[in-house]
């Protein structure tokens, strides 16, 4: 710290004649400093206790033989360096245009895409209704580990979540925790059968319930305390004290009313004429049906006449393509995005084709910059105009008060690379002496340790 303070700073201000300028910290949001790097040497020159325009104008005259300079898209830094010395050629970095680019197409991104965005799968099997009682077959059981082995199987082969679950009526949770059983477990699901109880049998057990419930009562026993012995509701012992005591159900053996009753016949005649469940309803709600069309759809499909005489419209598996995997495509192309086929990503683009139009500039736009390109900004800039996006446009007005800037940037070799890194020098060192030094101190740690 001595030896600082006795350091003195010698810098050889004529010998500046390509630098890079950047801001960097003090107090992030507060105060803020300046660094100039010689690019030539790779060295920092000086820093500045300071980034307004005044002071940066007045430090940059101390500099007579500056040529030319590469900074950031700053309007302070732009107006000072030429209010220095008009004839400086100033150039605007190529990593900051490229990103100020990338972040107003992902803004256009994020607000024209929804969260996701459904693809269908063809790779996937299809399953029509009509294909059931086939899959039933195929993938038969007698036991419950069986029955665990067929929906895996299912599952392996392709088939999804709600595919197995109507195959196999199960619920979707049932075939997801089916899904995760191990080998090892076989031993406890082997010996369960797969039971379906009979009418006759659940007639048998509500018989015997309703008869316990009527001799308790017919013993003095309350309703809560009837119900609390049988861990049944109140509800459920009100409703089986006046139940018939043989268990069956009041509908049992009758066929209920369906408001498709009286046309039926006439259904089955349209169908034959292979008009579609949909014409079928638009055509009986004419005639007073008051019925949705699911309830003909479903007629229909008992006698597999929709399958083979009307059109149907194949059920599809859709997956969901998350906006992120999206916006991943401003950064790296589509085949390092794991979760972006081609096949899906085409699919999108047919209901977002401009997106399709903001990667390609974004794409030519690199590649004019680095490809010494200048020629064809102009074509660029009304391409993107022609687009008429309002993100794009904002990035567009940038791109006209500072052409100039941008057209050196293609043709010299120059950039704020160095400072970028500097700056994070900068921000070490400021941690390591915090509390313990003003400016003047920072400054010559800097320029003493020669930190490039």
């Amino acid at each position: 710290m001595r030896a600082l303070k006795k350091g003195a700073v010698i810098i050889d201000k004529l010998a500046l004649r390509i630098a890079c300028i950047d801001d960097f910290a003090f107090r992030k949001g507060q105060r803020y400093g300046t660094v100039l790097i010689n690019v030539e040497t790779r060295k920092v020159v000086d820093i500045l206790n300071s980034r307004d325009f005044d002071d940066v104008k007045r430090w940059l005259d101390e500099f007579p033989n500056l040529q030319i300079v590469s900074r950031d898209g700053s309007i302070t830094y732009r107006k000072a360096i030429s209010a220095a010395n008009e004839n400086i050629i100033q150039l605007s970095d190529r990593f900051h245009l490229i990103k100020n680019l990338t972040e107003y197409a992902k803004g256009y991104l994020k607000r024209t895409l929804p969260a996701y965005v459904l693809v269908e799968d063809m790779s996937r099997p299809q399953v029509e209704h009509q294909d059931l009682p086939r899959l039933r077959e195929k993938y038969r059981y007698a036991n419950k580990w069986e029955l665990i082995l067929a929906v895996q199987k299912m599952r392996s082969d392709g088939f999804t979540q709600n595919q197995i679950a109507a195959v196999f009526r199960l619920g979707n949770r049932t075939v997801a925790a089916y899904a995760r059983v191990l080998p090892e477990e076989q031993a406890k699901y082997e010996a369960i059968p797969i039971i379906k109880s009979s009418i006759a049998e659940n007639e048998s057990v509500r018989a015997s319930k309703i008869r316990t419930i009527q001799e308790m009562k017919a013993e003095g026993y309350t309703k809560m305390k009837i119900a609390d012995a049988l861990g049944i509701s109140e509800r459920t012992v009100r409703r089986m004290l006046n139940a018939d005591p043989s268990g069956k159900h009041g509908r049992t053996g009758s066929k209920r009313e369906s408001k498709l009753d009286p046309y039926k016949e006439e259904i089955l005649e349209m169908s034959a004429k292979g008009q579609s469940s949909l014409k079928i309803w638009k055509n009986l709600q004419a005639r007073g049906y008051t019925g949705g069309s699911a309830i003909i759809r479903d007629f229909l499909q008992k006698y597999h006449i929709e399958a083979t005489t009307g059109p149907t419209t194949k059920s599809k598996t859709q997956i969901r393509i998350d906006r992120q995997s999206l916006i991943a495509l401003l950064y790296r192309d589509r085949a390092l995005i794991k979760d972006l086929r081609e096949d899906h990503y085409h699919h999108i683009l047919n209901y977002y084709p401009e997106m399709e139009r903001v990667l390609q500039l974004l794409k030519e736009f690199k590649a004019i910059l680095l490809g010494k390109n200048s020629h064809l900004l102009q074509s660029w800039k009304q391409s993107l105009a022609e687009l008429n996006i309002p993100e794009l446009n904002s990035f567009l007005v940038g791109v006209e008060k500072d052409e100039e800037a941008i057209r050196n940037a293609i043709i010299f070799p120059y950039s704020n690379g160095l400072a970028e890194g500097t700056v994070n020098k900068i921000k070490v060192i400021k941690r390591i002496m915090f509390g313990r030094c003003g400016f003047e101190m920072l400054r010559k740690k800097i320029l003493l340790n020669n930190i490039n």
